[in-house]
C-alpha cells in the first residue's frame, strides 16, 4: 500500500457504573496499605501449570490487551528474533490519564526482557506511546504519538522487542503499565497483566515472489510503524493488525532510482511489468483483475474497502495460511479461483492498481481469506541477498524515491541470507 492506509477507529467507552467500581476497589486497596490479594484456586492452579507468578490484586484506570495472539516470533536481517505486536490500550475512567511507562516482562519472574524500540516514519523514538484512535488527521509522524489519554480514549501501542538468539524469547509476555491521573488521590497506579503466550512455531519460510536485484522493502515490519503496521483495522467486530508483517517492494536501477522521466507514468517504474511469483505451493481461492493503475503522485480513485489490495491473487497454503500478492497490473493475472499453483509459478505482473501510489508489491501471510478481516502471520525467505539498507528516515528515503533520486545505500553485512525476514529500508535481492 506504499504510503497511504486505510483506518476506521473504534473507541472504547467505560460506563459511570465500571468507574464507580473502579474507585471501590481503588480505595479498598488503599486501605488496606497495597496488601497482595489471595489468588482464587484457578489462578493458583494456572499458575503452577505455567510456573508462573500468580500477581495480586492491582487497580487502576488503564485497561489493555495483545491484538492477534499468541505473539509470534521471527528473525530478521539485523539477526535478532523479532516480537512484533500491539496493544489495544483504552482509559476506563472518567478523568485525564499520563501514561508513564510500559513495560514488557518475562511471565515466569516479572523481570523486564528484550530490547523494546519503535520509530516513528519521521524517525522519533515513540516507545510506549500511544497513538490514539482520535486523531481528527494522521500523519504516521511522531506527532500522533502521545502518553495522554482523555477519558474513554483509546488507541494503540507498538511493541518491537527483539533477542540475541531464539533461546533468549521467553515462553510467555507480561506488561507493566504505570500511569499517573493528577485528578485521582490514588495516582500513581502500577498494574502488571495476565501476560500472553509467545509461539515456539518456526515463522513461515517461503520462496522469494520476485526474481532478480535491488528490491527496496519500503513498507515492512520491525521497529519503523510504518504504513502497515499503523492500520489497525476494526473488521467484523474485532480489531486486527492485517499487515504487520506486510511488505511494499519496489525496484531500484543500478544507480538507486525507482524511475527516470515522468513520475506519473507506471511504465517509467523499473519494477512495473515485473513477473509476480508464487512464493509456496497452494491453491488459489480469490482473484480480482479488472482494476486500472491509479496515478503515481495524484490522488487515488475512489475505492471500496474490496479494492484496496488492487488486482491481486489470494493463494490458501494450508493449515489456514494465505498468501496475498496485491496492486498487480490490469489484466496480467494468468491463474484462475481453484487452480493449484506451485512456488516459482507466475502469477501476474506488478502494477499499481488499488490504494497504491506508485508501482510495487504488496505481499503478505495472513491467517483468513481476506485482504483486511485477518491477521498478518510473519513469514522468512528461504534465501535471499541482503544488499544493504537505505539511509535515513523512511520519510526522507520515500521523499528521495518519488522525486526521482537515489537515496544513500549502506551496503555494510551484505551478502547471503537463509530464514531471515527483510526489515524496512532492506535492499534485497532474489535468484
Amino acid at each position: 500500500m506504499f504510503r497511504t492506509q486505510s483506518h476506521f477507529p473504534l473507541l472504547t467507552i467505560a460506563t459511570a457504573i465500571a468507574v464507580l467500581v473502579l474507585f471501590s476497589l481503588a480505595a479498598r486497596a488503599q486501605a488496606e496499605e497495597q496488601q497482595a490479594q489471595e489468588p482464587t484456586r484457578e489462578q493458583a492452579a494456572r499458575a503452577a501449570d505455567r510456573r508462573l507468578p500468580v500477581d495480586p490484586l492491582m487497580v487502576g484506570p488503564v485497561v489493555w490487551s495483545t491484538l492477534a495472539t499468541p505473539i509470534r516470533p521471527v528473525e530478521g536481517t539485523d539477526g535478532r528474533i523479532h516480537l512484533v505486536y500491539e496493544l489495544h490500550v483504552t482509559n476506563a475512567s472518567h478523568f485525564d490519564v499520563r501514561i508513564t511507562s510500559v513495560e514488557v516482562l518475562d511471565a515466569r519472574d516479572n523481570r523486564l526482557t528484550g530490547v523494546n524500540r519503535v520509530f516513528s516514519v519521521d524517525g522519533e523514538d515513540v516507545t510506549g506511546k500511544v497513538r490514539p484512535f482520535s486523531l481528527p488527521q494522521q500523519t504516521q509522524e511522531a506527532a500522533d504519538y502521545t502518553d495522554q489519554l482523555g477519558p474513554g480514549q483509546g488507541g494503540v501501542v507498538y511493541v518491537d522487542v527483539t533477542y540475541g538468539t531464539p533461546e533468549d524469547v521467553p515462553g510467555s509476555l507480561k506488561h507493566r503499565i504505570i500511569v499517573s491521573a493528577p485528578s485521582s488521590p490514588l495516582s500513581p497506579f502500577t498494574v502488571i497483566d495476565a501476560g500472553t503466550d509467545v509461539s515456539r512455531q518456526a515463522a513461515l519460510a517461503i520462496a522469494p515472489p520476485l526474481q532478480g536485484d535491488n528490491w527496496v522493502v519500503v513498507n515492512g515490519s520491525g521497529a519503523i510503524v510504518t504504513p502497515h503496521r499503523y492500520t489497525v483495522q476494526a473488521t467484523n467486530g474485532r480489531l486486527r493488525p492485517p499487515e504487520h508483517f506486510a511488505i511494499d517492494v519496489i525496484r531500484l536501477d543500478a544507480n538507486g532510482r525507482a524511475y527516470v522521466g515522468d513520475l506519473a507514468d507506471v511504465h517509467n517504474w523499473f519494477g512495473y511489468g515485473s513477473d509476480i511469483i508464487s512464493a509456496t505451493h497452494g491453491r488459489v481461492v480469490e482473484v480480482l483483475d479488472h482494476l486500472n493503475d491509479q496515478i503515481p503522485g495524484q490522488p487515488l480513485s475512489p475505492l471500496t474497502p474490496e479494492q484496496f489490495a488492487g488486482n491481486h491473487v489470494i493463494v490458501e497454503i494450508g493449515a489456514g495460511t494465505y498468501a496475498l500478492y496485491a496492486h498487480m497490473a490490469p489484466g496480467s493475472i494468468v491463474v484462475s479461483e481453484g487452480d493449484e499453483v506451485r512456488a516459482g509459478q507466475v502469477l501476474g505482473r506488478l502494477g499499481s492498481s488499488g490504494n497504491s501510489d506508485g508501482p510495487h508489491l504488496h505481499f503478505q501471510v495472513m491467517d483468513s481469506a481476506s485482504v483486511l478481516n485477518t491477521n498478518g502471520l510473519p513469514f522468512v525467505f528461504d534465501q535471499m541477498t541482503y544488499q544493504g539498507q537505505l539511509v535515513g528516515t523512511l520519510d526522507s528515503v520515500v521523499d528521495t524515491l518519488f522525486s526521482g533520486q537515489a537515496p544513500t545505500i549502506d551496503t555494510r553485512d551484505a551478502g547471503p541470507r537463509m530464514r531471515q525476514m527483510p526489515l524496512t529500508r532492506d535492499l534485497i535481492g532474489f535468484r
